[in-house]
């Protein structure tokens, strides 16, 4: 009996997957062009860049970089999110997210995190964030997570903080 090597007509397509660690492939848009596909590090920049004007989007994708080369954080990215969790193997994990892609965008791809989370052996995840925006996000999810309000050192000052807890 033969073994196969695989299938003799290989497709110059990528396959799209949901969930993988590392890149995915990419996906048609709403106007049917291929969405770009873009590589983690330049998303977590472009991320930081966004959400913190002023910040040094280079410096916190090398820094993750070299965490996840430790082995102290792993990415998981899905389109054009990805998701930083710390530590990379424990039953529960800090989450944090870095994208380019709209709202709804990002709550399709939460509302898939689960699923590979859970293949990685991650029992909880926890994150926080002070952008009310993060809020509406999670609810619209579906997803069973718990949402708590309560102040947290931003930098110099007290800010109001969003926790959020999901049991796997």
């Amino acid at each position: 009996m033969v073994a196969s090597s695989g299938p003799l007509i290989q497709s110059k397509e990528p396959k799209p997957q949901m969930g993988k660690l590392g890149p995915s492939a990419p996906k048609q848009g709403k106007e049917g062009s291929k969405q770009k596909f873009m590589p983690p590090a330049d998303i977590i920049i472009k991320s930081v860049e966004k959400e913190s004007p002023g910040a040094d989007g280079r410096r916190y994708a090398a820094a993750v970089g070299f965490m996840e080369r430790d082995k102290k954080a792993k990415t998981i990215q899905i389109g054009n999110t990805v998701f930083i969790i710390t530590p990379p193997n424990g039953p529960q994990v800090e989450l944090h997210i870095a994208s380019v892609e709209s709202p709804n965008e990002i709550v399709q791809r939460l509302k898939v995190l689960p699923n590979t989370l859970k293949q990685l052996g991650i029992k909880k995840v926890v994150t926080y964030s002070d952008n009310p925006a993060i809020k509406k996000i999670a609810t619209q999810t579906g997803l069973p997570i718990k949402m708590n309000q309560s102040q947290r050192m931003v930098g110099n000052q007290m800010k109001p903080t969003y926790q959020f807890e999901m049991d796997l």
